[in-house]
């Protein structure tokens, strides 16, 4: 399987990736394949990898664009016609969302879960399907999106 076509997964030649299903239910499958137990330092670092990879994929190379940032808001349910990244990241820094899910239904026709707030986002994402927060910190984009959990 080509890169392009496998992303991530294409490190794993013995993983048949089915690219119709969600990157975590992949991923889910992959570490069964592999005997990687959840929450391990195996488990964890691929887990980091694998989003860091699928953030670089659809959002984190159209970072310094005004139409990717419009595209985001749009994806959660905002204004998509703000005049400046500016005004985007303050339109999107009012949103709790699980970055996770965002990327999940990036390319498709799903609109991630709007959490109303940060108190109900923490529970929410306690629950395992977290971003890197060290990674997020790091990116322009990301950082906006990102909340403390509690």
């Amino acid at each position: 399987m080509a890169e392009s076509q496998a992303g991530w997964f294409a490190r794993f030649p013995k993983f048949n990736h089915n690219p119709d299903a969600k990157v975590s239910d992949e991923f889910k499958r992959l570490g069964e394949q592999r005997g990687w137990k959840p929450s391990s330092r195996t488990w964890k670092k691929n887990w980091r990898e694998c989003w860091n990879y699928e953030y670089d994929r659809l959002i984190g190379h159209r970072a310094t664009s005004l139409a990717a940032w419009q595209q985001m808001c749009a994806k959660l349910g905002l204004d998509n016609t703000l005049p400046s990244i500016r005004k985007c990241k303050k339109a999107l820094s009012r949103v709790f969302v699980n970055i996770i899910d965002l990327l999940e239904c990036w390319d498709t026709e799903e609109q991630p879960r709007l959490f109303s707030s940060q108190k109900e986002l923490s529970k929410y994402a306690k629950k395992g399907n977290t971003f890197d927060r060290e990674i997020a910190k790091q990116d322009k984009v990301l950082r906006v999106l990102l909340k403390k959990l509690y």
